[in-house]
């Protein structure tokens, strides 16, 4: 009988420069994943980019012509209030942004305490709450943040829910409209409580 001996094969040892090149190369991955999924969620059925910024008139906060309506972007024009009544998703001549909220979304709550902390006491009357639930579900969480003013909607039905949520999947989702009915831009998600200012300023009417 041979007494050789074969050793085990030698594992392969990963330097830290390869653990850092495969590092930064999932991090890009991730960047264009993240990238992509915003725009798949920004573009309509006709392939146009209906819902990132639509490069505003500089100096103003009005969406060039050739922006989508909110009616367009949203897929809906129109909605539900707190009477049950349809009524048009936006106010004809009055800009405003139009918070796409879930009663169920814990960031949604969390934007919220941060607008009526900023807020201070002071009325939004240009924030649309369009709950997907119902406008009723928008009532207690505008309440326990001391938030007034806002305009409460909900979707009309089921399928314009859904048309809603096809465009939006994730909540919070921010939409500024101009006073001509056009997006002018719009955030997904959660932002920082900086970034949010922005869109307080937007929500107020100025004195």
């Amino acid at each position: 009988m041979s007494d050789t001996h074969t050793p085990p094969a030698a594992r392969p040892v990963i330097s830290r420069s390869t653990w850092l090149l495969a590092a930064v190369g999932l991090a890009c991955m991730l960047l264009l994943a993240n990238r992509a999924i915003a725009e798949r969620r920004s573009t309509g059925p006709d392939g146009g980019n209906l819902l990132l910024d639509h490069g505003t008139v500089a100096g103003t906060d009005t969406a060039p012509s050739q922006a989508p309506t909110a009616e367009r972007a949203l897929g809906v024009s129109r909605v539900l209030d707190l009477s049950g009544r349809k009524v048009p998703l936006l106010i004809k001549g009055e800009p405003t942004i139009i918070m796409i909220s879930s009663r169920t979304c814990s960031w949604c709550k969390r934007a919220l305490k941060d607008l009526g902390e900023m807020s201070a006491g002071r009325p939004l009357p240009r924030l649309t709450l369009l709950t997907l639930e119902s406008a009723a579900d928008g009532v207690p969480m505008v309440e326990s943040e001391q938030i007034t003013g806002a305009r409460l909607v909900g979707p009309a039905s089921a399928t314009e829910r859904s048309l809603i949520t096809g465009r939006f999947p994730g909540t919070p989702t921010f939409v500024e409209v101009d006073s001509n009915g056009r997006v002018v831009r719009t955030l997904p998600g959660y932002p920082i409580r900086d970034e949010l200012k922005h869109w307080l300023e937007k929500m107020e009417i100025k004195s």
